[in-house]
């Protein structure tokens, strides 16, 4: 399951456009420590699991070889086709839209 891991995380980081110290820096932990995720020298925490799924919107069950579809688009646990640059573009105007409504 190591394996299978390190190698989705990375085919899914490439898939969204990212970097090692984008993603890295999205979830909070040392570009290094995401490499060695993505080099199978080291798993991720069960927090930092949910965190990567959360962030890229994706099933953990992909992500660790259970659902056995190697297409990152199917991994997405939304039908949402958006890239995700947009997705984020969307998440900063929803979070704009919300701090004008509290006022």
């Amino acid at each position: 399951m190591k394996n299978s891991f390190a190698k989705r995380l990375g085919i899914y980081r490439d898939f969204a456009g990212e970097t090692q110290q984008q993603l890295a820096d999205a979830i909070g932990v040392k570009v290094r420590t995401l490499r060695a995720w993505e080099h199978g020298i080291n798993c991720c925490s069960f927090d930092d699991l949910i965190t990567i799924c959360e962030h890229y919107q994706i099933s953990a069950d992909w992500l660790l070889g259970i659902m056995p579809d190697d297409d990152p688009v199917a991994a997405r646990s939304h039908q949402d086709l958006l890239t995700f640059q947009e997705r984020h573009s969307l998440n900063l105007y929803e979070e704009y839209l919300l701090s004008k409504h509290r006022k």
